[in-house]
Parts: C-alpha cells; structure tokens; sequence
C-alpha cells in the first residue's frame, strides 16, 4: 500500500514538472531554434518521406498518419502521429514537411494547448525568414495570422535541419484570435469565388451547409455585371475591414502565392460573431518576391494584388 501511495505520488510529481517545462517551452522561437526529436520504424519513415501525387494515390490516402515517438524542446510524448504535408513546390524526400499529431492515441496529448504542429520545409525560401516575417507582418498590422518560429528536426538521431515551425490554423488559432471557434472553416486551394467552384473550398470544421451557402451568395454577387454598390453587397458576406487589411499586407510583402494574387493559399473563417468571412494567410514561404510568375495586364498589379475575384471587384 505504501509503495502504491509512493508510485502515485511520483506519477502526479511527474505530471506537474511535465506541465512546468510545458509552460515554460516557447513553441515559436525566432531567437533560438526548437529541438523536436522524432523516433519511428525506419521502413514507415521511408514510406512517409517518399510519398507524392499520382493518378493512382489520392489525397486522404496519404493523410494517414503513423505512429511514433517524438520528444519537443525536452517534452517527451510516447505515440504521436506523423505524416507527410505539402506536395507543391515544397516536395521533398530527403526533408519532407510534416504534420505531428500529439493526440493521435491519447486524446489528453497537447503542449501549451495546441494538438497539431507543422513544419515547413522551407523549401521555397531559402533565406528561412519569409514565413517568419510575412506571419509577423500580418499580426502586426491586425490581420489574423499563425505564430511562425524555427525548429530542428532531427529523425532517428539524423538531423534534417532547420525547419519553420508554423501554427496550424485550427480551433486553438480561432479560439486565440477570434475568441470564438465554432464557426466554420475552409482552406482554399487553387480556388476562387467563380460559379461552379464552390464545391473546391475544403471544410475543416464547422457548419458545412450554412458556409456553402454563403459562399454562393458571395458568388452570385460577384457574377453581376459591376452593379451599384457592390462593395456594400460584398460587405454583408465579407469583413471589409479585415479583409482589405489582408490585401494590404500581402502586397507589401510581394506574397506571389496568397489569394489576392494567385487564388492560392489561404483560410477563409466565417465567423459566428459577425456572420462574415474573415480571410486567413497560409504558404507565405513564397513572399517577398518582386515579380510574380504570373503575368499582369497592367502595371499597378505589381504593387495591387487583383487576381484573387474579390479584390478584383472591390479594386
């Protein structure tokens, strides 16, 4: 009996000094890099990092994740789940980006409240910092944005190098930034509001029927030939405010990827406290670039992103 008390004591020992070091672990540094750790089977692990499109392998396929063994910034965590992310320009063998998921078998696995990590590869940005800087840009200038610092990743004691270490745009995200997650949330990926592409926004989470709604009425609106007060009709759908805002930001900093310039990369959060769309930066580690490749027909566009359809319209 006393040995059990004793056993009972030291687990409940263990479990505070976990959660202090836990609290004490910034998970975003940009000062220092974070040490993430990952131990799995070898044969799994080049499964994973081989992995790419093809007609023959679809998507959810290669969502599945594996288990393993991953120790963050000196947190230890016994059964996580891993997979590969991100199969575009940032392909990638040797260091695929990956996904971690903490709570993959044990559903009370989180560190400082987050479940879900992502690591870029950086792949597109070999200076390391246009994540880092486009993300932090965004928040500096009220538009919604992750938390970006660096991590190490190193795989069966192999280093892989230096990673980013970006926050997945998930319900801690909108809990944080929105004080609100149960509205519904899409990603955006070569998609635009154009008839017939309402079906191409992927739902994360949410009301799925009431956000496709709303979606073709955004859509509907957007088809009308320059009506009178389109701006007023595209506000009653879109945070006008923050949405200019996020235009804003992504032409300063020449993010040739992002919606208002390539339809490409991006959240769109219909937010239960407003009834709007607020849009959400994604794959900045194509900013800061001068020239897109994509041609413009006109000269402002350099400065002016109006491919995305409702910058277009509003511009």
């Amino acid at each position: 009996l006393v040995s059990g008390i004793c056993l009972l004591g030291v687990s409940a020992l263990d479990k505070q000094v976990e959660i202090e070091q836990q609290a004490e672990l910034n998970l975003f540094p940009t000062d220092k890099v974070l040490e993430v750790e990952i131990t799995i089977e070898d044969d799994v692990w080049n499964k994973i990092r081989h992995q790419s499109r093809n007609s023959s392998t679809n998507q959810k396929e290669k969502a599945k994740f594996k288990t393993a063994r991953v120790k963050i910034g000196g947190v230890e965590f016994p059964a996580v789940g891993i997979r590969k992310k991100g199969f575009g320009g940032s392909l990638s063998s040797g260091r695929p980006s990956l996904k971690i998921k903490l709570n993959h078998l044990d559903e009370q696995a989180q560190i400082n409240g987050l479940t879900m990590l992502t690591f870029n590869n950086n792949q597109e940005d070999t200076s390391l910092m246009s994540q880092t800087m486009g993300y932090a840009m965004h928040n500096a200038a009220g538009s919604p944005a992750p938390r970006c610092g660096y991590a190490r990743i190193t795989v069966n004691g192999k280093s892989l190098g230096v990673y980013s270490h970006v926050e997945t745009i998930n319900r801690p995200f909108l809990s944080r930034k929105f004080e609100d997650d149960r509205g519904t949330l899409y990603e955006g990926t070569a998609v635009d509001f154009f008839e017939g592409q309402e079906t191409g926004f992927e739902k994360k989470f949410g009301k799925d029927r009431l956000g496709r709604e709303k979606i073709k009425e955004l859509i509907e609106i957007l088809e009308q030939d320059d009506p009178p007060g389109i701006e007023q009709a595209i506000g009653e759908l879109v945070d006008l405010d923050s949405f200019y805002t996020f235009w804003a930001v992504e032409g300063l900093i020449g993010f040739r990827d992002g919606y208002t310039v390539n339809s490409n990369n991006f959240f769109v959060y219909l937010n239960p406290r407003t009834e709007k769309f607020h849009f959400l930066p994604w794959g900045a580690d194509d900013a800061f670039g001068k020239y897109s490749s994509i041609e413009f027909s006109r000269p402002e566009d350099l400065s002016v992103k109006t491919m995305g359809r409702i910058a277009s319209r509003l511009y």
